[in-house]
């Protein structure tokens, strides 16, 4: 045992010295490098030039030409509002095809890239407008743990030239025109925020499209005059110029692989790899310099997500792409490390660009390189193999007889031709990307090749082709699924830029030689300090300014980091007051920590339940108590949302952010069909038939839940005009004759007319096609946005279908609160807190915050707010879809909370199971309901001194809205309802 202890006691101290000897040596040569880099840093900034300045270099070296070589143009001068159009007649000498050069200015300030339909010779063609925009590093923002904040991007208040860009993003040159001899009549139609077209110029493809080789680039500049071997520029990508997308974000990456970094503390270091991969993306670096000659390139980067695949730049100088082979070149696949490259040749020699002494820019285009072409053609194949699933459907229905064999050809003549040239284009796509992308590269693109021999492995058996329709197109492993999955990720070209080196000589002596005693040296210096820093950013536990207001936010710390900064840099400046947010750990626990007098003064993005549970336990501050309350919430969101936070007269929450349901349908398929868009839940009973007869179907949100929740039955009960509850609150009114035609609507929707009981996923069922028409909300609005590309522009929304009642209006009620913010009783603060609230929830506020929040994090982030004045300016919603939506939102009506309100919403989702699942008839099923209910209702009523003694002492009022309880109010003198 001692020889044991002895030998233990050893190696421990060996690894302790070892552990030492690494961290002290990394540490060391970490230093070192930082060192090196912050001088070569320090040294490339001699002379600073403005971001406005810059893009005047950069558009006049661009378009200084464009009047020469402008075929046509024309001085248009005209003011696009949202959904307005503009035509004229273009003349061009020959035939051919060209691109738009638009003379453009935004009439508003917005961040989105406007979009043009353009409706050219019966051709519609879609086009992108970039939105320039810069950061401003004149003044580096740190939040409360000096983490540095990604700085605020602006746009340049100018006009901006550009190309006409592909909105599709797959094309690498700027859309593309073909026009015939003479005059063509083309139209113009802004889809966006409001834009002034100054000048419309037509220019041949070749103005764009560099073709002069390298040599004879070489030979048209100087002769070699000689190289500095230490002459190095480097560049901060992060330190970007400007920037044609804000949805190119900077942020950063904790890693001491990359400049600059703090173990301690988060510094902006590099391009974030995710934001900047859309084709026609585009940064813009500039640099000086001090001495004329031939310079190489090099760039940091990290490219981690497409395994094997190299991703396409095109690189410009000064404006213009110098030589033919920098117009789709490609970087290597790097993995998770960070790697630095230099642009060479296939010989892997370096290319050298000449630079004369003064400013000039270097920028990266995204471009999808050699993948254009296959990309394209499996979002064909997709489309095909979409509408041979279709045809089947409405050949053989839903339910096929598994002994019958089909004729295929004499119904589909072309299915089996069209399927084998799918078959054998797949292989011969698959053997041009094996050429690009090597063995590393082939999981990333196996799907084509298996595609292709499932196809082959079909088509031996052409006449049992309809009992393949799962595999071709419908399923979640179907053909159609991975050849959508694989064209976008053949479309995405992600790549991270930490560092950009423009040198003479070798780069060997500014790179990493080796990361392994760096690494190291980083990764004991997190395990020592994970001993001590028991503190987790934005924690609840964590000591504050005790004069600050705390503000606990239901949210990841995304949304955190960025309210602090917007609190920070515009509420604590006008005001005074400081603000300290921590993430909540879990909003149900709330009442708890309001026992245990551990609360904020404020609670924010909390579920619209939760004040009613606070409140009913006296947690919370009345926010009706506020002299200008009423006011304030009618000038800025719909005051329907604030029902479920109504307790006693009072209101104890105001509506953050807001759900919306609306009609999804797939526009390729219902005009296929040729049923009409339903109004009614009339119309849906007439479609029904002809969408199972195909072998689809139509989905509601209770398809998606196994317990029907309010958000999914109350909305059949308010367009019945029904009622959950009496006037007085003491029993349920689901037995009424109303509350009975709801039951009966949403009943025989599934038991007679087939509705599915379980949908597993509205969203793939969507995509797939097997559910092409259907309600759904705000979730899967954004989840059709970023993720089903191979259906863009295929689907649209409508408002939501609705009873016709006996005025002969539509009753579309839907319900559409989501989260709340909320004071707390015991809150010292509450007129500042109310102060905050007011800023926060106005329109000013909650337009930057949404802005900030996409263009720091992408279009995943698109902020539902509740501010109505605020929704209708933000950017990146369509204005045809955000019409609907608004006129949706005129339809919202909530559950008023019961003390005993669970009861009735497990009772409403069990009438309708004992109904449709297990086939009793409706009215016993409620009888026994409200049995159960009312027994509920009196309990929690006594505990809540509504009732004492088995006598109501007073009424649980409910009211039939908002409207009815603003009358209220105003007659007790608690509110105005004007």
């Amino acid at each position: 045992m001692k020889k044991l202890l002895f030998w233990s006691g050893i190696i421990a101290l060996i690894v302790i010295i070892t552990m030492f000897v690494l961290y002290f040596t990394g540490s060391a040569v970490y230093s070192k490098f930082v060192d090196s880099i912050t001088t070569l840093v320090q040294k490339s900034k001699t002379v600073e030039i403005s971001s406005n300045d810059i893009f005047d270099n950069v558009e006049s070296a661009r378009f200084g030409n464009l009047s020469e070589f402008a075929v046509y143009q024309n001085n248009l001068n005209i003011l696009l509002q949202n959904d307005e159009s503009t035509k004229t007649d273009v003349s061009v000498p020959t035939s051919g095809k060209y691109f738009i050069v638009l003379k453009y200015r935004y009439a508003t300030q917005t961040t989105g890239s406007g979009t043009l339909e353009i409706l050219l010779n019966d051709k519609t063609y879609l086009g992108l407008l970039d939105n320039y925009a810069y950061y401003d590093f004149n003044e580096k923002v740190y939040d409360r743990y000096g983490n540095e904040i990604t700085p605020e991007q602006k746009g340049f208040n100018r006009s901006y030239i550009s190309f006409v860009k592909d909105a599709s993003r797959i094309s690498g040159i700027p859309l593309t025109l073909t026009l015939k001899s003479g005059k063509n009549r083309i139209e113009i139609k802004n889809l966006r925020s409001a834009i002034l077209i100054e000048n419309l110029y037509i220019v041949p493809r070749d103005y764009y499209l560099n073709s002069l080789s390298y040599s004879k680039y070489r030979e048209k500049n100087p002769k070699d005059i000689g190289t500095d071997e230490n002459k190095v520029i480097v560049i901060e990508a992060e330190r970007l110029s400007f920037k044609s997308d804000s949805l190119i974000s900077i942020t950063n990456e904790q890693t001491a692989l990359v400049t600059p970094y703090e173990i301690l503390k988060k510094k902006i270091n590099v391009v974030e790899e995710g934001s900047y991969k859309q084709s026609g993306q585009e940064i813009f670096w500039t640099f000086y310099v001090d001495t004329p000659g031939y310079y190489k390139l090099a760039l940091r980067y990290k490219q981690s997500t497409n395994r094997g695949v190299p991703v396409y730049r095109r690189i410009y100088i000064d404006g213009n792409v110098p030589f033919a082979d920098f117009l789709n070149y490609s970087f290597p696949y790097t993995g998770y490390d960070w790697k630095d490259f230099v642009i060479s040749d296939v010989n892997n020699k370096p290319y050298e660009i000449y630079l004369d002494k003064g400013f000039h820019t270097l920028s990266l285009e995204v471009t999808t390189g050699i993948y254009e072409d296959t990309i394209r053609f499996l979002q064909d194949s997709v489309k095909r193999l979409q509408e041979i699933g279709l045809e089947m459907r409405k050949l053989v229905g839903n339910n096929l007889d598994p002994n019958r064999t089909w004729n295929i050809e004499k119904y589909m003549p072309n299915v089996v031709k069209d399927l084998t040239v799918i078959s054998k284009k797949l292989k011969t796509q698959h053997a041009k990307l094996v050429k690009v992308v090597g063995e590393k590269g082939l999981p990333s693109i196996a799907d084509m090749v298996v595609s292709a021999e499932l196809i082959e492995n079909i088509l031996r058996r052409p006449e049992r082709l309809p009992f393949y329709i799962d595999v071709l197109s419908e399923g979640a492993s179907s053909i159609a699924q991975r050849l959508s999955e694989l064209s976008m990720r053949l479309k995405d070209q992600p790549m991270g830029i930490d560092k950009i080196y423009v040198f003479q000589g070798s780069i060997d002596k500014y790179a990493y030689k080796s990361t392994f005693l760096i690494s190291t040296y980083e990764e004991l210096q997190k395990l020592w300090l994970s001993l001590f820093n028991k503190n987790e950013p934005y924690s609840v536990y964590e000591k504050v300014d005790e004069a600050a207001l705390k503000v606990w936010v239901n949210r990841p710390v995304q949304y955190v980091e960025t309210l602090q900064y917007l609190t920070d840099t515009d509420f604590t400046r006008k005001t005074g007051i400081r603000v300290m947010f921590s993430i909540m750990p879990n909003e149900q626990k709330l009442i708890l920590a309001s026992a245990a007098n551990n609360v904020p003064d404020v609670a924010m993005s909390i579920s619209n339940w939760i004040p009613f549970e606070l409140a009913i336990r006296n947690a919370l501050f009345p926010l009706s108590y506020f002299p200008d309350f009423f006011d304030f919430a009618k000038d800025n969101i719909n005051i329907e949302t604030l029902l479920p936070m109504v307790l006693d007269n009072k209101v104890y929450g105001i509506t953050e952010t807001q759900n919306f349901y609306v009609l999804f349908y797939r526009t390729d398929i219902i005009e296929k069909l040729g049923i009409p868009i339903p109004n009614t839940w009339d119309d849906v009973k007439k479609i029904l038939p002809e969408l199972q007869r195909r072998g689809m179907n139509f989905s509601i949100p209770m398809c998606e839940q196994t317990t029907k929740y309010f958000n999914t039955t109350a909305p059949f009960f308010f367009q019945n005009k029904a009622n959950f509850y009496t006037k007085d609150g003491l029993k349920t009114a689901i037995n009424e004759e109303n509350s009975v035609k709801a039951f009966e609507l949403m009943t025989e929707l599934f038991a007679i007319y087939g509705i599915p009981e379980q949908v597993a996923s509205f969203y793939n069922s969507f995509r797939y096609g097997r559910i092409p028409i259907g309600v759904g909300d705000f979730g899967l609005y954004i989840t059709l946005l970023n993720a089903a590309d191979e259906i863009y522009g295929l689907w649209d929304i409508a408002p939501s279908p609705g009873v016709l009642d006996e005025s002969g209006e539509v009753l579309r009620y839907q319900v559409a609160g989501d989260r709340a913010d909320v004071i707390f009783a015991k809150s010292e603060r509450k007129e500042k807190a109310w102060e905050f609230l007011k800023w926060w929830m106005s329109k000013e506020t909650q337009v930057k915050f949404a802005k900030m929040l996409v263009n720091r994090y992408g279009p995943t982030y698109i902020w539902n707010t509740a501010n109505i004045e605020a929704f209708k300016e933000l950017d990146f919603i369509d204005e045809k879809h955000k019409k609907v939506i608004l006129e949706q939102w005129k339809w919202i009506k909530e559950v008023q909370r019961h003390p005993g309100g669970y009861m009735v919403e497990r009772e409403v989702s069990n009438v309708w199971n004992r109904v449709v699942v297990e086939g009793y008839p409706l009215r016993t099923s409620i009888d026994r309901s409200v049995i159960l209910i009312n027994r509920e209702l009196e309990s929690k009523l006594t505990e809540f001194k509504y009732i004492v003694n088995g006598k109501k002492v007073k009424d649980f009022k409910m009211y039939d809205g908002m409207k009815n309880f603003l009358r209220t109010v105003l007659n007790r003198g608690e509110g105005d309802e004007n």
